[in-house]
């Protein structure tokens, strides 16, 4: 069966909304809708990076295995995307993504969407901008939620004294 999605969600995300019309027609055609029940894994942590995918309807969790069990990185929502890391860097998964509920996904083949970004370098352009974008503020609140753990560990929950701050 195929999944039939309004394509409008692209406008909406990050990576593509300053995409033209055409553009993101092109991303369309090299894509494919997946559907996954909650707890699902949509990949696990080692897997190859493949493809980077776009939440469509639902949430998936990120999440890394540890002794305790599990530990959710972040929970995203529509129109957020996630596994670009590979690519980057053609790595391995750094982490497990599940469907946190019942979960509609927008697939793009990794190798496809490599071909697409070398035969249209404007497009590409307009695509690595927003990536940079992204990730750029995804360190600024991995740095914010760093610090917030630091300072716990340092102060516990009492504030540090006056004109102190922690030293990582």
């Amino acid at each position: 069966m195929i999944n039939v999605i309004n394509t409008a969600f692209l406008t909406q995300s990050p990576l593509f909304r300053n995409l033209d019309e055409t553009e993101r027609a092109q991303i369309l055609i090299i894509g494919q809708v997946k559907s996954y029940k909650g707890n699902d894994f949509i990949f696990r942590e080692g897997d190859p990076g493949d493809g980077l995918y776009i939440v469509v309807k639902g949430s998936v969790r990120i999440s890394k295995s540890s002794p305790t069990g599990e530990e959710a990185l972040t929970v995203l929502e529509p129109h957020a995307f996630f596994g670009e890391m590979a690519l980057i860097d053609f790595s391995a998964r750094a982490a497990d993504a599940i469907a946190h509920e019942g979960t509609e996904l927008f697939f793009i083949p990794l190798k496809d969407l490599r071909n697409l970004i070398e035969s249209h370098h404007h497009l590409a352009l307009k695509v690595l901008y927003a990536l940079c974008e992204v990730l750029a503020q995804r360190l600024r609140d991995t740095n914010d939620r760093y610090m917030s753990i630091f300072t716990i560990a340092q102060w516990g929950s009492s504030p540090p004294p006056d004109g102190l701050s922690p030293v990582p």
